[in-house]
C-alpha cells in the first residue's frame, strides 16, 4: 500500500515517529495529534486477515463473552438513554460472535451485523438467529436512512479509511440516528512506558492503524457530519488473564470514579473510551 502523505483529519504532511516495533512505525501528526501507522496494510490484505481473525475454540469464545460483558451492558444502557427508545433498528459493524446483537435483540431491538470473519458470521447466525452481512461495510449496498443506531466496538482503529466508514455510517442512519463507537486510547500509556512499551504491544502492531484521543475522535466525527459528540468512560473489559483482568479492573474503575467525581469531564488517558454522536436532522451532504 502506498504511504499516505497527509493526515486524514487535517491534511498536514508533518509527522514525528513516536513508536517503533520491527519495521513498523507509529507517527503523530504535527497538525492535530492523530497517531497512525506508517506503511499499513492494504484494504484487501486486511479483509483477508480478518476472515480468520476470531478464535474458534469454545473456551476462547466463552472468555471473549465474559471479557466484553461489562462493555455490552454499559453500551446498551447508553443507547436506551440517548435514544429514549425501547426498540428500533440497529446495526453492529464488526459484530464478532454477536454477543452485543443478542443483548439488544433481547431488549426488543431489530438487529443485524457486519463481520469479516466467516466463523463470526456463522456463529452469530447459528447461535442467535441474527442476520450478518459479509463486509467490508463500504462495499455493501445498505439502504440509506434505515437504522436508528449503528455501533462499532473496537473497529475504528482497524480500518484503513476511518473517514469513509463513518460517512457510510452516517448515510445509513436515519436523521437523528445515533452512532456509538468503543475504541482504545493507547498512546498515553505507550509514552509513559517508553522503551518498555514494545514488550506489551498496546497497539497490537500492525493491526491498529490509528490511535485516537478524545480530541481527534471528536474531529473525525465532526468531519464526517456528526453532531452532539460526547465521549465517556465506563464498562471496562474483563480479561480471562489474571494480569489483564487486574489491570482492566483497576484502571477501568479508577477512570470511572474520576469521570464521575469530575462531573463527567475527566477522561483518564490510556483506557478505552465510548463516544456517541448523532446524524443531524435534515443533514443531506
Amino acid at each position: 500500500m502506498e504511504e499516505r502523505q497527509t493526515c486524514i483529519l487535517c491534511n498536514s504532511s508533518r509527522f514525528s515517529v513516536i513508536h517503533r516495533k520491527g519495521r513498523w512505525e507509529y507517527r503523530r501528526c504535527a497538525g492535530c495529534g492523530l497517531v497512525s501507522l506508517r506503511n499499513s496494510f492494504s484494504a484487501e490484505d486486511m479483509v483477508a486477515h480478518y476472515e480468520d481473525y476470531l478464535p474458534t475454540d469454545a473456551g476462547e469464545i466463552s472468555n471473549w463473552a465474559a471479557m466484553m460483558r461489562p462493555v455490552i451492558e454499559k453500551a446498551a444502557r447508553i443507547i436506551v438513554s440517548k435514544t429514549g427508545k425501547e426498540g428500533g433498528r440497529l446495526l453492529d459493524v464488526g459484530c464478532g460472535y454477536g454477543f452485543f446483537l443478542h443483548e439488544m435483540k433481547s431488549l426488543g431491538w431489530q438487529v443485524e451485523g457486519i463481520e469479516l470473519s466467516d466463523h463470526g458470521r456463522q456463529y452469530t447466525q447459528n447461535t442467535w438467529g441474527i442476520e450478518v452481512h459479509a463486509g467490508p461495510m463500504e462495499d455493501l449496498a445498505l439502504p440509506e436512512n434505515s437504522f436508528d443506531v449503528v455501533t462499532l466496538f473496537y473497529v475504528i482503529e482497524h480500518v484503513t479509511d476511518p473517514v469513509a466508514i463513518l460517512r457510510a455510517v452516517r448515510k445509513i442512519l436515519k436523521p437523528g440516528g445515533l452512532a456509538l463507537l468503543r475504541w482504545p486510547h493507547s498512546t498515553p500509556v505507550v509514552k509513559i512506558l517508553g522503551p518498555l512499551s514494545k514488550h506489551f504491544d498496546l497497539y497490537h502492531t500492525p493491526y491498529h492503524l490509528y490511535d485516537f484521543s478524545p480530541m481527534t475522535m471528536r474531529r473525525l466525527l465532526s468531519l464526517t457530519g456528526f453532531t452532539d459528540i460526547e465521549t465517556s468512560i465506563g464498562g471496562h473489559t474483563h480479561s480471562a488473564k489474571t494480569l489483564g483482568r487486574w489491570a482492566a479492573f483497576t484502571f477501568g474503575t479508577l477512570g470511572e470514579v474520576l469521570y464521575s467525581l469530575s462531573g463527567e469531564r475527566m477522561l483518564l488517558p490510556g483506557i478505552s473510551k465510548t463516544t456517541t454522536a448523532f446524524r443531524p436532522l435534515g443533514y443531506s451532504r
